[in-house]
């Protein structure tokens, strides 16, 4: 990563952490979006920004190509302007009508299996040398603006002030890595919802320019972000590479060519047939384990019924070439290693017809439960509700199967807490405590074995420094003679528990001391997260009302939480005495 960011070209290190400076920027376009009436209600509140983070960048292996290659990725959700990069990039992005564009494997598979490529051309992929970071600002205003005619019908704001928000946000992609700062001077950055639009925006362009510089027509052309499908006479294979690394000299198309008339593209093999049509195999890189979610695994069943009729559907749908024993071998013999039993298998690969594609492709149609259960919904006038539930051996399965039945609208996700990332060491730095925001936290009392517990929204330093202000006002006011009974101080009580228990037993609070004890991006959770901590904590400072609010149905799980950890902390009292005694008969 060190070797990445030493590139002066791209990045550039700065002595402090400039998170402050773009939030305010930020803030005042969005002020100015809103004082000429171009944005709807809520749409300020939702753009504005007043906890933002420095992003974290890490880097991602790249695993099939040698040498072990990283790939720079900022994810950007807690950035200053990660929301109004959001909002302009889903303008662009509707603007853009591509007539290159494939959303998926399925549906290039349904287009090229209905080609018959001209007698000389064979298959080829152009795939873009680190495209994201090789986008320069110039190009992505200028496809802006010679786009504008459509752009502009899905926003109210004028050009000069598009082009120039879309720099702010392309310029002000920063990060941190190692404790230090860096800005991004070229390129835009993976994990900026912005980079994906203009990158689209970009690449449609230049495919233009390039195919009317080409001096012969190109038949089939499609692309995939980044990596592009083409059919093209063997012999201006190398022309039509230099037509296309001309159009800019900072973006870079590297070729791949069929061998043996089979072509690797997205997660399929291209097969060109002795007739010129085209058929596709599933295809998986050499690198690849064959691994996914185990049958074993602490995942709910219909999880795993779900990745295995799906791995089914894959590679049948996408495995035109091959006959139905060939590709139920391959379905087989992933689903073994992965421990899915026979009888599980034999009724996967049963399930779904090989042909289905052929079907889908004759009647123009594309089979999507999704958009049927939607369209069930929709009948029945029934908006579907979604709610997530943490996985529970035996218990959330029961819960969801009796929401279901009194509630068909209610949609459950069930969600587990263990996941492999929680075993892995953190790829990225850690936001210090300090600069965290909507959690819940806990400040020990320096004389006693109380704690208090809050909750805050803004950031964690923020609402510190509101304490600290709070009793320094307090102590100020004891000092000039002021006692409990005076009015001066009374306000204390009713500011907070913490203030009031300083007031009323002179104690002090270790602030600086404070940790998190839970953590939510809902705000409407952080209420009810504290109030479960305030019941479960023994000691606090803390009113009683403030878990007059929580619901009497998470007594009983509360009440079997803290024996958990009564028994868990007397378990480690004994076993501290233990050791003691040990070590004291030892040394004797």
């Amino acid at each position: 990563m060190k070797q990445l960011l030493n590139d002066d070209r791209t990045y550039e290190k700065v002595k402090r952490d400039p998170t402050s400076r773009f939030e305010k920027e930020n803030n005042n376009i969005v002020k100015r979006l809103n004082d000429l009436n171009l944005l709807k209600p809520k749409q300020p509140e939702r753009l504005r920004t007043y906890t933002a983070v420095c992003p974290k960048i890490y880097g991602q292996p790249k695993a099939h190509k040698e040498g072990l290659p990283l790939r720079p990725v900022v994810p950007c959700m807690t950035s200053p302007t990660y929301e109004l990069s959001k909002y302009i990039g889903n303008v662009i992005r509707q603007s853009i009508d591509s007539k290159y564009n494939i959303r998926n494997s399925f549906e290039f598979c349904r287009y090229v299996n209905t080609l018959t490529l001209p007698n000389s051309h064979i298959l080829v992929s152009f795939d873009v040398v680190a495209l994201f970071t090789s986008i320069p600002l110039e190009l992505v205003t200028k496809s802006v603006i010679k786009r504008w005619n459509k752009i502009k019908e899905h926003t109210p704001i004028c050009l000069d002030m598009f082009c120039e928000i879309v720099e702010f946000c392309v310029n002000r992609s920063y990060f941190s890595f190692n404790g230090e700062y860096y800005i991004q001077k070229f390129g835009t950055a993976m994990g900026n919802p912005l980079s994906s639009p203009i990158a689209d925006l970009v690449t449609e362009e230049l495919i233009d320019h390039a195919l009317e510089a080409v001096n012969f027509p190109i038949p089939h052309i499609k692309k995939y972000v980044d990596d592009m499908f083409l059919s093209l006479p063997a012999d201006k294979i190398d022309y039509v590479k230099e037509v296309f690394n001309s159009q800019d000299n900072n973006i870079q198309f590297t070729v791949e060519v069929e061998q043996n008339r089979r072509l690797p593209f997205l997660d399929m093999t291209l097969v060109r047939q002795e007739d010129q049509t085209v058929r596709t195999e599933w295809y998986m890189k050499p690198i690849a384990s064959g691994r996914f979610l185990n049958y074993h695994s602490h995942h709910p069943p219909h999880h795993k019924l779900n990745v295995a009729f799906n791995f089914a559907k894959r590679v049948k749908m996408l495995s035109t070439n091959l006959d139905h024993n060939t590709a139920a071998n391959i379905i087989r013999k992933h689903l073994l290693i992965n421990d899915y039993p026979k009888s599980l298998i034999n009724r996967v690969i049963s399930r779904t017809p090989q042909n289905q594609l052929f079907e889908e492709v004759n009647n123009n149609t594309v089979i999507d439960n999704s958009e049927n259960d939607t369209a069930m919904d929709a009948s029945t006038n029934n908006t579907p509700i979604f709610y997530s539930l943490t996985n529970i051996y035996g218990l959330t399965q029961k819960i969801t199967k009796t929401l279901h039945k009194e509630y068909p609208n209610i949609q459950i996700a069930i969600k587990n807490t263990k996941t492999v990332a929680s075993l892995l060491p953190l790829v990225k730095d850690k936001t210090p405590i300090q600069e965290q925001s909507n959690v819940v936290y806990a400040i020990p009392c320096n004389d006693c074995d109380a704690c208090y517990i809050g909750i805050t929204t803004t950031k964690l330093k923020t609402r510190m420094s509101g304490h600290k202000s709070n009793v320094k006002q307090l102590q100020e006011l004891k000092a000039k003679g002021y006692t409990n009974t005076d009015a001066e101080i009374s306000w204390a009580k009713e500011k907070s528990a913490l203030t009031s228990h300083v007031a009323a037993m002179d104690h002090s609070f270790g602030i600086d001391s404070v940790r998190i004890v839970d953590r939510s991006m809902k705000g409407a959770n952080l209420p009810i997260l504290e109030s479960c901590h305030i019941k479960n904590t023994q000691h606090t400072v803390n009113k009683r009302t403030d878990t007059d609010n929580l619901h009497a149905a998470y007594a009983g799980i509360l009440n079997e939480i803290k024996n958990i950890y009564t028994r868990k902390k007397n378990q480690n009292k004994i076993n501290k005495n233990n050791n003691s005694r040990d070590n004291t008969h030892t040394n004797t």
